[in-house]
């Protein structure tokens, strides 16, 4: 054991220059050497107050979610979005008459174009549904105001009508509360900045000049 000691140092001082030459090479070809720049991404995100006008289907968050992360809604609505797409958006229930939808991409744009691709989509929607919830209302209203009653369901014809008024007066579509603009994502998977690389360098540089003085001894040693 004491031989192998013997050598190895006397190796290290044979090589001595070459072994503070690999380290601190390697650490100068880490700063200096180029990286490209990792493409930032984005999340943009819009928040939607749900419509209320006795149509479960739109006016519910839970049932509002499954619509808008489900593809009949955009092969109806926006052909030109992919899976692909689907795949980077989130929609989370605030409350049960608010939604939030988070779409994530690179560039900037594209996540504030498909977000509000998907915003608009869903409230053009709602508003065609809410305007025949409303006309329905209308005709009811003005149907019951004309008909011709007894004086004894006169009083049942007027509550009639005060209730569909009130009902008129109440319902309302859904609207967009609020459209930020994209923020970045910070990311896992960033690239080392130059003093990162320098400092992997020069580790590795060492790691390397260690093994070409230890291995060539040891495995003479063990032989011997």
């Amino acid at each position: 054991m004491e031989l192998i000691v013997n050598r190895l140092a006397q190796r290290s001082k044979k090589y001595f220059l070459i072994l503070i030459a690999v380290p601190i090479l390697l650490g100068l070809v880490g700063w200096f050497l180029p990286v490209g720049k990792e493409a930032s991404t984005y999340t943009a995100e819009a928040t939607l107050s749900l419509g209320s006008y006795d149509y479960d289907s739109l006016n519910n968050a839970k049932n509002v979610m499954i619509l808008l992360t489900n593809s009949p809604f955009y092969r109806e609505n926006l052909p030109n979005l992919s899976k692909e797409n689907l795949s980077k958006l989130q929609v989370t229930a605030v409350t049960d008459k608010i939604i939030k939808l988070s779409y994530t991409d690179s560039p900037k744009e594209n996540a504030t174009e498909v977000i509000n691709q998907i915003s608009t989509a869903f409230l053009k929607m709602d508003k065609i549904s809410f305007q025949e919830k409303k006309e329905i209302t209308q005709d009811s209203i003005q149907s019951l105001s004309q008909e011709k009653v007894s004086e004894d369901t006169i009083v049942d014809q007027q509550r009639f009508l005060n209730e569909l008024k009130t009902t008129l007066f109440e319902i309302k579509p859904a609207s967009l509360l609020e459209s930020t603009d994209p923020s970045e994502v910070m990311t896992d998977n960033k690239a080392l900045n130059s003093k990162e690389r320098a400092v992997a360098g020069v580790l590795i540089g060492i790691a390397l000049a260690c093994a070409w003085v230890l291995i060539p001894e040891l495995v003479r040693g063990t032989s011997e």
